[in-house]
């Protein structure tokens, strides 16, 4: 009887092993934002040219997407969809680049802040999008 019991508690504690790595490498399909892409290499900017660009996106997940707030650097001017997107809808985050608020060629991030928390480490889930450009004097 000893041995059954002994056998049942380690087969349970295996099952419970086994889901709890699961959970943890299992990716979260509820959330999932697309984008066309995530990165734009603008090239050679004239010292003073304003460059005009999106980040067009989709929502792939099965939960509404709403962003918070997208931020950049003060030589980037940006807006974004203020409404719930929901799982399927599509939207854009539109840039407006300054190369005259620039001294130097520059990797510049974009971070998209959401309102949906990752229910794994209880934080705001986030993107992070970028341009790149050769300043060219």
């Amino acid at each position: 009887m000893k041995m059954v019991i002994l056998f049942f508690t380690f087969f349970s504690l295996n099952v419970i092993s086994a889901q709890e790595i699961m959970e943890k490498t299992v990716p979260d399909k509820s959330y999932s934002m697309t984008f066309d892409a995530m990165e734009q290499d603008f090239g050679k900017v004239k010292h003073g040219d304003i460059i005009t660009t999106s980040y067009k996106f989709e929502n792939t997940g099965t939960e509404d997407i709403k962003i918070e707030i997208v931020s950049g650097c003060e030589c980037t001017t940006l807006d974004w969809p203020r409404k719930v997107i929901k799982p399927g809808e599509k939207g854009e985050i539109e840039v407006i680049f300054d190369s005259g608020k620039k001294e130097e060629s520059d990797t510049v991030d974009i971070d998209v802040n959401l309102e949906n928390v990752d229910p794994k480490t209880g934080y705001n889930r986030f993107e992070i999008l970028s341009y790149t450009f050769e300043l060219i004097k």
